[in-house]
């Protein structure tokens, strides 16, 4: 069995880099060959809500998406914390889920090993400002505002915005074995070494880590539009596809 993955790619707009980075990874042969398509979130840098504007906006990223689900293929679609409450928005292109959304993480059976899916931002355990923020978003009060109220308008205005912070954050420098070091802990802590391997993203650093209590091995790919990279697995075997 094939996985192919990918997160915090960050796409603002069709046509940036961001955006031709995703078609890049949706159109490699190793990922068209793979049993499984996992996008671990921040895919897109503002997606929120059942907004018919997104399916318009990057319909060639889900005519992709569609055409590798119909080729029997298992696209997974994790969401993060900058694209969020997305099932009605998926129902409405895949009636079927041809598609799968999920905003929590997904534990999964592949070749005799167990798979732990997810955004990864569960694992940043430390830092309680954070988790108190996706706590709130995730929220019922949010999530019917997202769905029934919010104006794609209005959420754009509001995208421009933070996506300027967001970007200078993707490529600013910071102590990258410290955020390891944090998102090392966050994880044996989350997932106890329960499973063989654990595949996330959000810290935007790349890293491999061997729990040494445990045989499971943590993969995150870091900061896509950096690290132009993503994670393949071919019978349990993981490296780092360079996209470029």
């Amino acid at each position: 069995m094939k996985i192919s993955a990918i997160s915090d790619i960050h796409v603002k707009n069709p046509r940036d880099s961001a955006d031709y980075l995703l078609g890049t990874f949706l159109d490699h042969p190793l990922v068209q060959s793979s049993d499984y398509i996992i996008l671990l979130g921040d895919i897109f840098d503002l997606m929120c809500g059942p907004h018919q504007e997104y399916l318009r906006l990057f319909q060639h990223h889900f005519d992709k998406m569609e055409y590798l689900a119909k080729a029997g293929k298992k696209v997974y679609f994790f969401e993060g914390n900058h694209d969020v409450h997305l099932q009605k928005l998926f129902h409405l292109r895949w009636k079927k889920d041809e598609v799968r959304v999920f905003q929590n993480e997904l534990i999964e059976e592949i070749d005799g090993k167990k798979y732990y899916f997810s955004h990864g931002d569960e694992h940043e355990i430390d830092n309680i400002a954070y988790q108190r923020y996706k706590k709130f978003i995730l929220s019922p009060p949010l999530r019917f505002i997202a769905n029934r109220i919010m104006p794609y308008s209005l959420l754009n205005f509001i995208g421009e915005r933070a996506s300027k912070v967001s970007r200078k954050k993707g490529f600013k420098a910071f102590d990258e074995e410290l955020v390891k070091k944090r998102f090392r802990h966050g994880v044996l802590q989350k997932t106890k070494g329960h499973y063989d391997f654990v595949l996330g993203g959000h810290s935007h650093v790349q890293d491999i880590f061997q729990m040494s209590e445990s045989l499971s091995t943590y993969v995150n790919n870091g900061y896509a539009l950096k690290t132009k990279t993503f994670i393949f697995i071919e019978n349990n075997d993981l490296k780092f596809i360079p996209l470029v």
